[in-house]
């Protein structure tokens, strides 16, 4: 049969337990009777009858005795308590009894678990002050074995102790004796071990209010240290957590990290300490860059911070009171010195520090041996970075400091790291170059991202949002490539709204960039916001009102900020926007009145600047905007056509007027001839929505007259014959009505070059003549040169040799009356003798063609921006071709073809692929000849010239020439000229001038009498 079990737990709440089944008495005199004789064994009948029925007669007490034995054995059903005699009473022995209270007293400390409270917890006997007395005894001598046992364990056991256990165990103590401060100590210190700063900041604050409360008191010196140590670190932690909590929307700086990497790497190998600078803009991502890399670095270093601001850079040393914050937390983390000694260091030493009081003198050298004192100390016990944010905006006291720091701080690994913008004061750019003499300094530069990178972060910050193009190229336009600026574009596509370069943010960010201006400096950021393109800095100092010298200042010292940037544009020095969103911003904030007058005296500005000329082609259009954003439209519009007629003018007939300094070439793409399309249709939709209100005003109209004429002239040039034509009509009747007799000049003028690129010799005859008898009419000596000229060559088309030569020499003549008018109208004189050398040529007069055309180009040797010059060395090419000068002939040529690559509308362009072309043929070198022939149909349409269509045709003839007659074999020729030599022949014949291109036609009979003696000798 199984033995009973009795049960006893008396730490804490006591209850008895049967065989696992708690036992419940009816009286408590019972359990305490169990109690009493388990804890002392055998006693004396009158000993416990006493203590429990103090109260009564010993009579009484020992009935009541009897009675509590027998009930408390009948109860659990066997004889648990006896008598071994008649004065003695024990628990049976040959029970099983235990109790928590046996284990515990054998092995206390591994069993304090058991103690679950005090002795008998809560257990009360009424009228028993013996008992009572008992219990508190025994309770203080449990008690005091608990609390032995507890720090017996914390001692032996530090290394491994289980952190709740221990808790529980010195929660129990602090229970025990609330005012104990030793065991607030070991809880804090314990959960300081187990890395619990909330834990151990919530028990100080416990132990501090009950101190406080009850005895007016504050912890002890050690308590207050280990708190301020674990409050130190957890500030410190929370400080490098919140710095580095901003990395989610990161992209690309590979290099720019590993570097950075490279950099840690270097510092904890060597055990050196070093500094490294990352450098670059206003969002260019110097602080995303730096928290990526550090958020890895938390292993290896740690970290102390400091920002600098503007604004505190009279308050000196203000970088350093962040710094010293962030190392007393580690000098105080790492036991190095107590918060008070560090206080008192701090107070006494630099009072400037920590109270902020001005006018203190600081030793810096004390101030820097401190530091690095304090830098080695912690750098020992794990590397450090140092990380300095906005160092531009370090006060030099500051930097004075850093350079002791540095200078003295060697064999330890301690990283510093400053971020900077572009600029730099001098006396911290001496600092850097003190460093890197020394090869203690690196430099890490970032660049705004390029185009491909720019969209693959905004598409990693967008997800799979779709964008156009034109979105894409608008937002890098406008950010440059700038993080900062990206990401916030990124939240507004996200947010689905309309693009808007000016986010809260980013006007935040950049208003703080135009702060404390002076007058003048905010002046001229607003005349500056108003330029689109790069401004003159002599124009700013007219409009300004200031000496050159004062502009010049400003903008240097702008330059230094790098809020404005210079740059030469040939000799004219001008400024702009560092960045667009800068210029953006400062135009924003001008009122619509102010931005309408600083447009308006910019445009003023800019019309001085012009002066008479108005060929300087980009001005116009800049005067042509300003007018257009004061709300001055005509003014606009007059602009609009200088600039248009400054474009167009040198490139788009035969021989301009005079040279002229300023414009540029255009070039050959299609885009360039889509832009100036659509430079037309622009300006007419102008004048259309203009024609209501101003269509009766003279001015509107001359206007209108004056767009008609650059219209017509650029479509006659390009071949668009029928709209040309219909333009100038046009002009010439709106001349005649508003007696404008340049215009009507100039209308027949382009009538006349539409006659020369089509051949159409009648018209051309009665243009010449309406426009010499107006130009006498007008007593224009210009346009009367100009027209003898045109003259000329009319007789010369017509085969009129000596009236031709009569009027040319008139027309040089009109040119050369002064030096001055020789100089002006060089081209014109030299288009005279290039058609003199073309009647030579055709006199076979070869060397007096050779003499006129080489004193053409003398004339023109130094304008090589004008296209004439190229039509003059084609002609004398031609003369040397004609001469048998092959080589001659041809290296001519080729320097002409390929200048003609500069031009959308070469002239002679037709005349020179053949003669390159007979050249080949001539040296069998046959692939000219087949270019040629695979592009015949695109030169012959390209102006409807009769004699460009006569010449390939000729050339054509030439070839079919040389096939029939084994002259020429193979190279694919037979594919490309299927007809018989008499259509290549007739076509030839009649599209060439009889008179200008005699020795063509005479060629062709020649071969085609040679052709037909051949075949009939057959």
């Amino acid at each position: 049969m199984t033995k009973n079990l009795l049960r006893l737990k008396l730490l804490g709440s006591p209850s008895v337990f049967l065989n696992q089944e708690e036992v419940f008495f009816p009286f408590a005199k019972i359990n305490a009777l169990l109690y009493y004789l388990h804890i002392n064994g055998a006693v004396n009948r009158e000993e416990i009858a006493g203590i429990l029925w103090e109260n009564k007669d010993n009579q009484t007490a020992k009935k009541n005795l009897r009675n509590t034995i027998y009930q408390a054995n009948k109860l659990l059903g066997g004889e648990w308590i006896v008598a071994p005699n008649r004065t003695v009473l024990s628990l049976n022995p040959e029970c099983a009894i235990e109790s928590d209270v046996e284990l515990f007293m054998n092995h206390p400390a591994e069993h304090l678990s058991l103690y679950q409270g005090d002795f008998l917890k809560g257990f009360y006997l009424k009228d028993s002050e013996g008992f009572d007395y008992w219990v508190s005894k025994m309770r203080a001598r449990y008690e005091q074995l608990y609390i032995k046992a507890c720090y017996q364990q914390l001692e032996t056991e530090k290394d491994q102790l289980d952190l709740e256990e221990a808790e529980r165990n010195l929660r129990r103590l602090i229970s025990i004796d609330e005012f104990d401060e030793k065991n607030y100590h070991l809880l804090m210190k314990l959960y300081q071990d187990h890395d619990r700063p909330g834990k151990v900041i919530e028990t100080y604050y416990k132990l501090v209010n009950i101190l406080d409360k009850e005895l007016g008191i504050s912890p002890t010196e050690p308590i207050q240290q280990l708190y301020h140590e674990v409050l130190a670190k957890d500030r410190s932690e929370r400080k490098t957590k919140q710095f580095l909590r901003n990395t989610d929307h990161f992209f690309g700086r590979v290099n720019e990290i590993k570097r950075l990497e490279s950099y840690f790497s270097k510092v904890i190998e060597t055990q050196e300490a070093r500094a490294l600078v990352l450098v670059g803009g206003t969002g260019i991502g110097k602080r995303t860059v730096t928290r990526q890399v550090l958020a890895n670095q938390t292993k290896y270093f740690q970290i102390v911070m400091a920002e600098c601001f503007k604004e505190e850079m009279k308050a000196e040393l203000q970088p350093w009171r962040g710094l010293l914050d962030g190392l007393g937390d580690l000098v105080i983390q790492h036991q190095i010195l107590s918060i008070s000694q560090w206080q008192v260091i701090l107070e006494s030493y630099f009072p400037i520090l920590t109270s902020g009081t001005s006018g203190l003198q600081l030793d810096a050298g004390k101030l820097a041996q401190l530091v690095v004192d304090i830098l080695q100390k912690i750098s020992k016990k794990k590397a450090l970075i140092v990380l300095i944010e906005d160092c531009h905006w370090m006060d030099k006291a500051s930097v004075a400091v850093l350079e002791q720091v540095m200078n003295h701080l060697t064999g330890y690994p301690v990283a510093f790291v400053l971020t900077k913008h572009l600029s730099t004061p001098s006396y911290l750019e001496h600092f850097f170059n003190h460093l890197l003499v020394r090869n203690k300094l690196g430099f890490i530069k970032l660049q705004p991202l390029n185009f491909k990178d720019s969209a693959a972060y905004l598409q990693a910050q967008t997800g799979q949002l779709a964008m156009s193009e034109a979105r894409l190229e608008d937002i890098y336009r406008v950010s440059q490539g700038i993080p900062f600026f990206l990401s916030e574009y990124a939240e507004q596509l996200l947010r689905g709204e309309k693009f808007y370069p000016l986010t809260p943010a980013i006007k935040a960010k950049l208003s703080l960039k135009l702060d404390y201006l002076s007058s003048q400096e905010e002046e001229l950021v607003d005349y500056l916001a108003c330029f689109r393109a790069p401004a003159s800095v002599s124009l700013l100092a007219r409009l300004l009102g200031l000496p050159m010298e004062e502009v010049v200042e400003i903008t240097e010292e702008f330059g230094q900020k790098q809020l404005l940037m210079e740059e030469e544009q040939g000799e004219e020095l001008v400024v702009r926007f560092s960045q667009e969103l800068l210029r953006i911003y400062a135009y924003e904030r001008l009122s619509l009145a102010k931005k309408r007058m600083l447009h308006h005296q910019i445009a003023q500005g800019m019309e001085d600047q012009l002066g008479d000329s108005l060929q300087h082609a980009q001005l116009l259009n800049e005067i042509a905007y300003h007018y257009k954003m004061s709300k001055q439209p005509i003014k606009s519009l007059e602009y609009e056509l200088h600039y248009l007629e400054a474009t167009l003018q040198f490139h788009h007939e035969l021989f301009p007027i005079y040279s002229r300094e300023f414009g540029f070439i255009e070039k050959t793409d299609d885009s360039n001839q889509s832009a100036v399309l659509d430079q037309f249709d622009r300006i007419r939709r102008e004048i259309e929505g203009l024609e209501r209100k101003h269509q009766n005003h003279k001015d509107f109209q001359l206007l209108v007259l004056r767009f008609l004429y650059l219209e017509g002239r650029y479509a006659i040039r390009t071949g668009d014959y029928q709209q040309g034509m219909d333009n100038i009509q046009q002009v010439i009747i709106s001349a005649k009505e508003l007696q404008q007799m340049d215009f009507l000049l100039e209308g027949y003028r382009q009538m006349i070059y539409y006659c020369i690129q089509t051949e159409n010799i009648p018209e051309m005859r009665y243009y010449t003549e309406l426009a010499l008898d107006a130009s006498v009419q007008a007593n224009n000596h210009e346009a009367i040169a100009i027209n003898l000229r045109l003259k000329g060559l009319y007789h010369l088309m017509i085969g009129d040799e000596e009236q031709s030569l009569h009027h040319l020499y008139q027309s040089i003549d009109c040119f050369s009356l002064t030096a001055s008018l020789r100089s002006k109208y060089s081209i014109q004189i030299a288009a005279a003798l290039d058609y003199l050398a073309e009647i030579e040529q055709i006199r076979g007069n070869f060397t007096a063609s050779l003499a006129h055309q080489k004193e053409a180009i003398k004339l023109t040797e130094n304008k090589t921006a004008e296209p004439s010059i190229f039509a003059f060395y084609i002609s004398l090419g031609m003369t040397y071709y004609q001469l048998k000068d092959y080589e001659q002939a041809e290296r001519i040529f080729l320097k002409a073809k390929t200048a003609l690559k500069s031009l959308s509308f070469p002239w002679k362009e037709t005349q020179l692929e053949v003669y390159l072309a007979l050249i080949g043929y001539e040296k069998r070198d046959y692939q000219p000849m087949l270019d040629l022939l695979r592009k015949k149909d695109s030169l012959i349409s390209r102006y409807g010239n009769p004699r460009d269509k006569g010449l390939i045709y000729y050339l054509m003839a030439v070839i079919k020439y040389g096939l029939l007659t084994g002259n020429l074999q193979g190279a694919g020729f037979e594919v490309l000229l299927d007809q018989d030599f008499d259509t290549y022949y007739e076509t030839a014949k009649s599209q060439l001038n009889p008179y200008r291109d005699r020795h063509q036609l005479k060629e062709l009979e020649n071969l085609r009498q040679n052709l037909s003696q051949a075949l009939n000798a057959r």
